[in-house]
C-alpha cells in the first residue's frame, strides 16, 4: 500500500509519462486523455485495491502481448483508464456492481434485432431509436430479458454494421448518440438488460485511421496488419477448413489460412496506395483483412490500439451495457507462419479486456462469438477465481472466469439441425458427448438462427451434406458449401408444430437461449433485402476488385413490419400468430423452471431413433423432456433412473406436462416409459422434487 505522499509522487510521475508518449490521436482523443489522468488523481484509491489476481494476470497478459521493455508503461496506462472509468459510473451502475450474483446472465433470455430494421414504422424508411421505443411493449409481453442491439455504431453500412466506422458513436440515421441513451434507459426502466457488439478484429476503411494512412501519414501502418509487398501463395480447397490460402513469408515460412469469404475476394491482402507527402512518390502496401476487403484488421501489437479500445469499453459499460458479444473473436493475433485463430496472444488479449471489464463494471459480462470446435472454444473461458473488486468502501466478491463468462455453442446449433432434417436423436447425442464441460459459473449462448449464416464450418463432411442439402434449396449458399443462409421458417417449411419443437430444444437445453428477430413470429427469407444491399456495397466499392456483392446472409435480415409483430400478438395472422403464442408460452414456462436454467443434463436412451429424450434436474426440482423429431406418430421407450424409478416404486401412471398443464396418461415396466408420441410433439413432464442419487 501506497502512503498518501507515495502517492503523490507516484501519480506526478504517472501523469509525465503518459502525456509524453506520441499520440496518433485527434485533438478530442488527446484531450480525453487528459482527463482520465485528472480523473486518476482524483481516484486513486483503484491502485491499492486491485486483486492480486487481477494484477498479476494484466502484467503476464500485456507482457505476452507488448513485451517485457513495455509492460510496466502499459500497465499503468491501463489503470489510467481504469480509474476513470470507476469516477464517471453512475452511482446506480455502482449499485448494480454491489447488487448483482456473479452469474446473474444464467437466467437471461436473449432477443437479438437490427434496430433500424425491428417494427419499422414506416415502408421504405428505416426506424430510429425513438421508433424502436414502441417494440419495448411487445418484448416485455413475450418474455425474452435481454436485448441485444445488433451493430448501432456509425458505419458506412457495407456489413451490416460491422464495417465500423466510428465504434465511440452511433449512427446518425439511428437518432444518434441522444436517442440511443433514449432508448437505454427506457429500456433499462422496464427491466431489460443490454447486449451490444465490440467488433475488435477489424475497422471500415471509412475510420480515421485508414483515412489518415491514405493521406500519407505511414505511422498509421502500425495501426493495421501490413506489408510492403504481396506474398506469393497457393490456394486450394479443404473438404475440412473449406478455401484455405498458404502465405510464403519472406523468411520461408508459410502461413496456412482459412478464407472466410472466397466468394467475394481472392485473398486476404488488400494493395492499397499510400499519397506521397511533400512530393514524394506514392507508395504501395498491403494490408491484411480477414474478411472483406473494406475491413481492414487492426494491429493488437499497436498499444494505442488497446488504449482506444479501452476508451470503448468505457462509454459503453458506463451507458449500461450489461453484456459485450465480442465478435469474431479468434482472429486478433496474426502471428507469421500460424492459421492465424486460437492463438496465446488472441486469449492474452481477451484477459487484458476481461480483467478491465471486471475492475470497471463487475456486473457486466462478455459473451464470445468463437465459430471454432469444442476443444478450441472451452479456453476462451478462461481459469475460474474469485477476486475482490472495491467499490465505493464496500467489498464486491466476484466469482468470475479470466476470459469470457459466455461463449456461443455452435456444435450444438449443427446438431440440433442435423437432428431436426434427418428425425434423428444421434446426432445431437454424439456432439452432447463430444462438448467438453465449462466452468460452474459460465454459460453456453444457445440459438438456432441469427444474423449470419448457418455456418457447417466445424462440422463432418458428412454432417455438412446433411445440413447443405436439406436446408439450402430453402434458403441459399455461403461460403460455397460451408454454411447456409435462411430464416428459421423457410428452413422448418412453416410448420408451427416443426417451429415450435425447435425452439422447445433450444429451450430445455444448458445454456442461455438467444432469439432472432422475426423467428418468433415466422419471418421468411427477404431476398429482396439482399439484392438492396448487395447494390449499396456495389457502389460504395467500385474501386475493390470483388468477386461478388452478393451476400446470402442477407436473405436472412431486413424490414419487419411493426404491425406483423404487434398483430400476431393479437391473433390477426393464423400462421404468424401460432408461432408467436406457441413461444411466448414455451419462454413463460421456461421461465417458471429454474432447473431449465441451470440444471443438470442426462441423455436418456430411447427405443426410437426419432425420441430425443432427457432429464433437467437440481435439487428441488426434475423435468422430463421428450421430443419427437419425427412427422409421423411414433410409440417409444424411455429408460429412466433408477433412483426415479425406486423413488415411485414404479406406481407412476399419470404425468404433468408443465407445457399444456394436462396430466399425460404413461405405463412404466422394465425400467422404462412406454409412451405414444404424436408428429412433432413436446412434452416437458414434472418429476418432482430432484432424486436423492448422490449429487
Amino acid at each position: 500500500m501506497f502512503n498518501n505522499l507515495l502517492k503523490k509522487i507516484y501519480f506526478i510521475l504517472l501523469t509525465s509519462a503518459f502525456l509524453m508518449v506520441p499520440n496518433a490521436f485527434s485533438q478530442e482523443v488527446s484531450e480525453h486523455n487528459i482527463n482520465i489522468v485528472q480523473s486518476a488523481k482524483i481516484d486513486n484509491q483503484i491502485l491499492e485495491d486491485i486483486d492480486p489476481h487481477i494484477k498479476k494476470e494484466l502484467k503476464i497478459s500485456i507482457q505476452s502481448v507488448y513485451g517485457e521493455d513495455r509492460a510496466e508503461e502499459i500497465y499503468n496506462k491501463l489503470i489510467m483508464h481504469a480509474a476513470f472509468a470507476r469516477e464517471n459510473r453512475s452511482q446506480k451502475l455502482k449499485q448494480q456492481d454491489i447488487n448483482r450474483n456473479s452469474d446473474w446472465f444464467k437466467d437471461e433470455i436473449i432477443y437479438m434485432f437490427y434496430v433500424n430494421q425491428f417494427g419499422v414504422i414506416q415502408k421504405n424508411r428505416d426506424n430510429t431509436f425513438n421508433n424502436t421505443v414502441e417494440m419495448l411493449d411487445y418484448l416485455k409481453d413475450l418474455g425474452v430479458t435481454t436485448l441485444y442491439l445488433l451493430p448501432f455504431v456509425d458505419s458506412p453500412m457495407e456489413d451490416a454494421g460491422f464495417d465500423v466506422k466510428n465504434p465511440q458513436d452511433v449512427r446518425q440515421e439511428l437518432g444518434g448518440m441522444k436517442q440511443f441513451e433514449n432508448f437505454i434507459k427506457t429500456a433499462k426502466d422496464k427491466g431489460f438488460n443490454i447486449k451490444a457488439d465490440l467488433v475488435l478484429n477489424h475497422l471500415s476503411d471509412k475510420h480515421e485511421w485508414f483515412k489518415n494512412l491514405q493521406t500519407g501519414d505511414t505511422k498509421y501502418l502500425d495501426y493495421f496488419i501490413w506489408r510492403d509487398s504481396m506474398p506469393e501463395y497457393k490456394k486450394y480447397k479443404d473438404e475440412k477448413l473449406g478455401t484455405v490460402i498458404e502465405y510464403t513469408e519472406d523468411d520461408g515460412e508459410v502461413s496456412k489460412r482459412r478464407l472466410i469469404f472466397p466468394e467475394n475476394t481472392e485473398t486476404n491482402w488488400r494493395k492499397v496506395n499510400i499519397n506521397g507527402i511533400n512530393g514524394e512518390e506514392e507508395n504501395t502496401y498491403y494490408l491484411y483483412h480477414t474478411f472483406y476487403p473494406f475491413q481492414l484488421d487492426i494491429n493488437w501489437e499497436n498499444p494505442e490500439v488497446l488504449y482506444y479500445m479501452l476508451e470503448t469499453i468505457t462509454k459503453r459499460e458506463n451507458l449500461g451495457v450489461h453484456i459485450f458479444r465480442m465478435d469474431a473473436i479468434p482472429y486478433l493475433s496474426k502471428e507469421k507462419g500460424t492459421n492465424a485463430e486460437n492463438q496465446p496472444k488472441t486469449h492474452a488479449i481477451i484477459n487484458i479486456l476481461s480483467n478491465y471489464i471486471q475492475l470497471t463494471a463487475p456486473s457486466s459480462v462478455i459473451q464470445v462469438e468463437a465459430c471454432q470446435h469444442p476443444k478450441d472454444i472451452i479456453h476462451y473461458f478462461g481459469k475460474t477465481r474469485e477476486v475482490n473488486i472495491k467499490i465505493d468502501e464496500i467489498d464486491k466478491e466476484l466469482l468470475r472466469t479470466s476470459e469470457a463468462q459466455i461463449a456461443y455453442n455452435f456444435p450444438y446449433m449443427n446438431a440440433i439441425w442435423a437432428s431436426l432434417v434427418s428425425e434423428d436423436k444421434k446426432y445431437f447425442i454424439n456432439t452432447y458427448k463430444k462438448t467438453p464441460n465449462i466452468p460452474k459459473n459460465t454459460s453456453w449462448g444457445i440459438f438456432l438462427r441469427v444474423h449470419d449464416e448457418l455456418t457447417l464450418e466445424m462440422v463432418s463432411p458428412e454432417i455438412r451434406n446433411l445440413i447443405f442439402e436439406n436446408l439450402e434449396p430453402k434458403g441459399a449458399s455461403f461460403r460455397n458449401g460451408f454454411g447456409v443462409s435462411g430464416r428459421l421458417a423457410n428452413f422448418l417449411d412453416k410448420n408451427p408444430d416443426r417451429i415450435n419443437l425447435a425452439f422447445a430444444i433450444m429451450f430445455s437445453t444448458p445454456g442461455i437461449p438467444i432469439i432472432y428477430y422475426g423467428d418468433e413470429v415466422g419471418v421468411t427469407n427477404n431476398f429482396e433485402n439482399a439484392k438492396k444491399t448487395a447494390l449499396i456495397r456495389k457502389n460504395k466499392n467500385k474501386f475493390l476488385k470483388l468477386l461478388s456483392v452478393f451476400d446470402s446472409r442477407d436473405i436472412n435480415r431486413g424490414p419487419i413490419p411493426k404491425k406483423l409483430f404487434y398483430g400476431s400478438q393479437k391473433g390477426w395472422y393464423l400462421f404468424n400468430s401460432k408461432v408467436y403464442n406457441n413461444t411466448k408460452h414455451l419462454l413463460k414456462v421456461r421461465k417458471s423452471l429454474p432447473v431449465m436454467a441451470d440444471g443438470n443434463f442426462d441423455i436418456l436412451r430411447t427405443s426410437s431413433n426419432n425420441c430425443l429424450s432427457y432429464i433437467r434436474k437440481d435439487k428441488t426440482q426434475q423435468v422430463l423432456v421428450i421430443n419427437n423429431l419425427s412427422k409421423n406418430k411414433i410409440y417409444t421407450d424411455i429408460s429412466l433412473p433408477i433412483a426415479m424409478l425406486l423413488k415411485n416404486n414404479k406406481k407412476i401412471t399419470r404425468i404433468k406436462n408443465l407445457i399444456t398443464g394436462e396430466n399425460i396418461k404413461i405405463s412404466i415396466s422394465d425400467n422404462s416409459i412406454h409412451i405414444l408420441l404424436h408428429p412433432y410433439q413436446v412434452l416437458w413432464l414434472d418429476l418432482g422434487k430432484g432424486a436423492d442419487d448422490g449429487e
